[in-house]
């Protein structure tokens, strides 16, 4: 169990951490230096970010050095195999404690190993091998976690083999602009122009004269405001389940809340690209109707022009779901040759691709695959140019609270904040598929 008092110091040394790089951060965004208050505060933070630093290294050296004294008299008074025996000749249980780690009796001959798995299952069942039936009960307690098993930590390769919840990686939300928040959960109100002074610029109406159009005052300008909104989640977690499980099993639980927030922020920034957009004229009746003659190429290089016709860039993306990804996979033309070929490819390794990212060339734009869009028809689809589209996030907060439901449970979860704006609505174009046959 963690020293609470520590944990406590280690909060306020990242909150004042966070409260002193965000006063800094603010002013650098702004190119000013820092205001005589905002001196004093960071000042202010600094002296006791010091002095929670030194008492966080003292605790820590204590907490330290008490472990390691722990740990060598466990492994002092271990003995033979972790057993031992009582002066009455009664055999006491197996000091096997959380701490302890893969028992190691089947590892390889390279690492020293001295035994065989199935050799040891053919003795403890065939040959009622006492010393085998020990060795497998350790090892499987190691493998499964069983309820009500001693808690042998798993070996680091099992770990490494935990198989997560599938979701969808952060293909749409990784591509568009991206603002970072910090701390700050205030709305970003973002000015803009909203007419020019183009109409101003005439023919002189007589010479040494000035035009009255050129002075009309035709500029102005408004404001688009992305609010951001709070996003957190946490899990009660038994502490018999921390106790009796790998040391790794909290940082597969943040894994799982970060996962679930990735998901989450992806499947907003989608539904902002599809809300926020303007129709164009693309609109296919059918699956047939898409697939036929490239009409759904043609669709798309409409889609692409009209987005230019916007004046601030060609588009470069395109957002569908799997299965419209599929579908333009199959469009060919007369000589058999995909006219969205897959041209570029995740990270791979020897045991082959990493990640679910499906990249596509789609008239020379990006077509990326998101699970983001949903499926259901009348199903959407969007070409947009990629600044087109806003993503503010704050920093990800994960937190862990002792017994505040009881000293049963632990708590622990994830805090932010996140905004989607679509700053250029007719830079994203929308498309629709109405039905399936």
């Amino acid at each position: 169990m963690p020293n609470p008092y520590l944990t406590r110091l280690r909060e306020q040394h990242d909150a004042l951490k966070a409260s002193m790089e965000g006063l800094q951060t603010r002013a650098a965004e702004a190119n000013r230096e820092l205001t005589e208050e905002e001196l004093r505060s960071v000042t202010e933070q600094a002296a006791q970010f010091k002095s929670i630093s030194e008492q966080i290294e003292s605790l820590a050296d204590i907490e330290t050095r008490s472990r390691r004294v722990g740990e060598l008299a466990a492994s002092l008074d271990k003995g033979e195999q972790g057993q031992e025996q009582n002066l009455g000749g009664e055999q006491s249980r197996s000091r096997v404690t959380t701490r302890d780690r893969d028992p190691g009796h089947y590892r390889s001959a390279v690492d020293g190993g001295q035994h065989s798995f199935f050799t040891d299952h053919y003795r403890s069942t065939v040959m009622n091998d006492p010393d085998a039936r020990t060795r497998l009960e350790e090892h499987m307690r190691a493998v499964t976690q069983a309820s009500g098993g001693t808690g042998i930590i798993p070996p680091k390769w099992l770990v490494d083999e935990y198989d997560p919840l599938a979701r969808q990686a952060r293909a749409v939300a990784d591509l568009v602009r991206h603002i970072p928040l910090g701390r700050d959960p205030r709305p970003l109100v973002l000015p803009k122009q909203t007419a020019g002074t183009d109409a101003n610029i005439v023919n002189q109406a007589a010479e040494g004269a000035n035009t009255a159009g050129w002075g009309t005052d035709r500029f102005a300008t408004d404001k688009d405001t992305l609010t951001p909104v709070t996003k957190a989640a946490y899990q009660d977690v038994s502490r018999q389940l921390l106790d009796s499980s790998s040391p790794a099993v909290d940082s597969l639980i943040f894994g799982d809340l970060r996962a679930a927030w990735d998901t989450i922020v992806e499947g907003l920034v989608c539904s902002a690209i599809l809300a926020g957009g303007t129709a164009v004229g693309a609109t296919f009746a059918t699956e047939a109707a898409f697939a036929a003659n490239a009409a759904a190429i043609d669709g798309a290089i409409d889609a692409q022009t009209a987005v230019a016709g916007d004046q601030r860039g060609p588009a470069d993306l395109v957002v569908m779901n799997f299965r419209r990804f599929g579908a333009h996979r199959k469009l060919k033309d007369t000589a058999n040759r995909p006219l969205m070929p897959v041209s570029r490819y995740g990270p791979q390794n020897a045991r082959g691709a990493l990640g679910n990212l499906m990249v596509g060339d789609l008239e020379g734009m990006d077509a990326v695959g998101s699970a983001g869009i949903p499926t259901t028809y009348a199903e959407k689809y969007a070409v947009l140019r990629r600044k087109a589209v806003i993503l503010a996030e704050s920093d990800i907060m994960d937190f862990t609270y002792e017994q505040v439901v009881g000293p049963s449970a632990v708590r622990m979860g994830v805090w932010g904040y996140i905004g989607t704006l679509v700053r250029h609505p007719n830079s994203v174009a929308i498309m629709t598929v109405t039905a399936a046959s």
